[in-house]
């Protein structure tokens, strides 16, 4: 086993149904972690910093007022290097139950905010300053309303910032919207709203966002154009002066309740599209599918549709999904090898224009119920798993699992991951 060239990590071994892939692997557990803080219900990563929300999280003796923790990367591995707590902070607030990360700026939402009417929401903005952490915003809405859920989804790049609030009534009843914010003068200014032409009642526009220089998607997982709650996601492009709708993608095959666009990733030209309630014929109900489309002069394609090798009913294939240039990142949360509900990482790379399965990750400490691929998040060739269902510090307390898959290959084959796995704090 080797290590790292620039910092050691506690290494283990993914095992796999095809082939078998060495990872430097690193499980993350916060330093006053209780039971239920569901730590990594959300998990972000960029560089050598990672962000994971605890929305459950008891801060400052107020319940569930949530939190977020920031790990950074330096010789001896992974290291907590903040807790961000939201000033001011209020019960049931479920600070960190989606976050982003870019760069020295980090966002957390919170649903439950109420500011502008009960769970209305909001986004709590935190920047970095010679390893310091201070908070700098509290954003909501323009037209914020009760139960809008804005913060459900966020994504950013250096200058954009894209806020989901899929339970906004714009016009229809939980229709959903999505907001735009440009970084200025180190604040995010609101720029645009974002609503689908054609959005029905209970679509959900905005349960999903992700953005990638001048290209936005928003998923909208109950919209009805194909089949019942089949699901869309809209694409948006911005013409350097405002944002407009370049394409509606919709499952081929979609079907009843298949959910498409739950989730959403994005690279370049690259969707990654979750439809994780897909029923698949070889596998069953619910065992989740994701799709890859492609853009092409203007144009979007679905190019392939990405089922699990090994895929049973209700194993959710899909709950996470990310992309890293030529290599895709699909969690199962509900998958069994590892116990009932344990949980698994899906990986596939583009070769030749197509993407094939290439490896199959566990915890190295996976058990029943842990749900590890709750969410996924990954930059270069480092991935985080969220697992806020493990039970480290009590019951639903929760753990993030690193993996760093810049570590080589090995020819050794049938190794037990769990004999060189070390927790790390």
């Amino acid at each position: 086993m080797t290590l790292s060239s620039t910092y050691k990590f506690f290494s283990s071994i993914a095992l796999i149904a095809m082939s078998c892939t060495y990872a430097g692997t690193q499980k993350l557990l916060p330093d006053d972690g209780k039971a239920e803080d569901q730590f990594a219900f959300s998990v972000a990563i960029d560089g050598t910093t990672a962000l994971v929300g605890a929305h459950k999280s008891d801060t400052q003796q107020i319940t569930d007022s949530g939190a977020a923790y920031v790990y950074s990367l330096g010789p001896n591995g992974w290291q907590q290097q903040a807790k961000l707590i939201a000033n001011p902070a209020y019960a049931n607030d479920t600070v960190g139950g989606n976050v982003a990360l870019k760069n020295n700026s980090a966002l957390l939402g919170v649903i439950k905010r109420d500011d502008k009417g009960e769970d209305a929401g909001a986004v709590v903005a935190f920047e970095r300053h010679n390893k310091s952490w201070s908070q700098t915003q509290i954003i909501t809405a323009i037209d914020a309303k009760s139960g809008d859920a804005f913060g459900q989804s966020i994504a950013l790049t250096e200058r954009f910032l894209v806020i989901g609030a899929p339970h906004s009534d714009a016009p229809h009843i939980d229709s959903g919207s999505a907001y735009v914010y440009e970084r200025i003068n180190n604040k995010w200014e609101f720029k645009a709203k974002l609503t689908a032409k054609d959005g029905a009642q209970g679509d959900l526009f905005g349960i999903s966002v992700a953005i990638d220089n001048d290209t936005i998607l928003v998923g909208a997982d109950l919209h009805d154009q194909v089949a019942e709650k089949a699901g869309a996601v809209y694409v948006y492009v911005f013409n350097g002066k405002q944002w407009n709708q370049q394409a509606k993608l919709v499952a081929a095959d979609g079907a009843d309740t298949d959910i498409f666009g739950v989730r959403v990733a994005l690279i370049k030209d690259t969707a990654l599209i979750s439809a994780r309630r897909d029923d698949i014929k070889s596998a069953g109900i619910d065992a989740g599918s994701a799709y890859i489309f492609q853009r092409s002069h203007g144009k979007w394609i679905q190019k392939q549709k990405l089922i699990a090798p090994d895929g049973q009913a209700d194993d959710r294939f899909a709950r996470g999904v990310a992309l890293s240039e030529d290599t895709a990142y699909i969690t199962a949360m509900h998958h069994d090898a590892k116990g009932n509900n344990a949980g698994v990482l899906y990986i596939f790379k583009k070769h030749l224009g197509k993407w094939r399965f290439n490896s199959k990750v566990f915890a190295p400490d996976g058990a029943p119920e842990d749900r590890f691929g709750w969410n996924v998040a990954v930059s270069d060739t480092t991935a985080i798993v969220a697992t806020p269902h493990r039970d480290d510090n009590g019951n639903g307390s929760g753990a993030a699992y690193i993996f760093d898959f810049s570590v080589p290959k090995s020819s050794f084959k049938d190794q037990d991951a769990t004999k060189a796995f070390i927790p790390q704090k």
